[in-house]
């Protein structure tokens, strides 16, 4: 159990660092033109993503609530921030940021898929399928990271990746509809 935690988190801090690498063009330049607040900005997600890395969860969440004050229009800081709640197991937390950041980007399907990971560790398996879903129509590549889905869910054999979950999920609410009505 603990390897599984431990690879799952180092799945996660991959993760964040992608998101910000692919959502923060510029990060990791020295001398871009941007302006002073932007470079703050970076910075703080930058920060944050080392702090993951470091398994320093709560402290991450910090320098990500910093940056969401800086930048509450961009989406990077409330998904990195999610992150950081999914690994301290805040899942209400994450969901509310994941929600943010959609609302903010509604074409970021790592946003759907991770708060269709939050549900589904809240039992919540209806909005979970629909987050895996919507994540699938988006970009029918997300979820094929290595051992994307890996990170949360334990209660198949074999780690599904997202499409396979998504199966799962449709079949095991077909059941209990099924059950419930007759």
């Amino acid at each position: 159990m603990e390897r599984t935690t431990n690879l799952i988190m180092n799945i996660l801090r991959v993760v964040a660092l992608t998101v910000v690498v692919f959502l923060c063009p510029g990060c990791n330049e020295q001398n871009s033109p941007i302006d002073q607040h932007e470079k703050v900005y970076r910075a703080l997600l930058l920060d944050g993503n080392r702090l993951l890395e470091k398994k320093k969860y709560q402290r991450a969440a910090d320098l990500f609530t910093e940056a969401v004050s800086r930048e509450p229009e961009k989406a990077e800081g409330y998904l990195t921030r999610g992150i950081a709640y999914i690994c301290l197991e805040q899942y209400k937390k994450a969901i509310v940021d994941f929600t943010r950041a959609i609302q903010n980007d509604r074409t970021l399907a790592i946003a759907y898929a991770n708060r269709g990971i939050a549900y589904d560790h809240l039992g919540r398996h209806r909005e979970a399928l629909f987050d895996y879903q919507t994540a699938l129509s988006i970009n029918p590549e997300t979820g094929k990271g290595p051992g994307f889905m890996e990170r949360f869910l334990h209660n198949k054999p074999k780690t599904p990746d997202l499409r396979e979950r998504v199966k799962f999920l449709e079949e095991t609410l077909k059941t209990q509809q099924t059950t419930e009505n007759g």
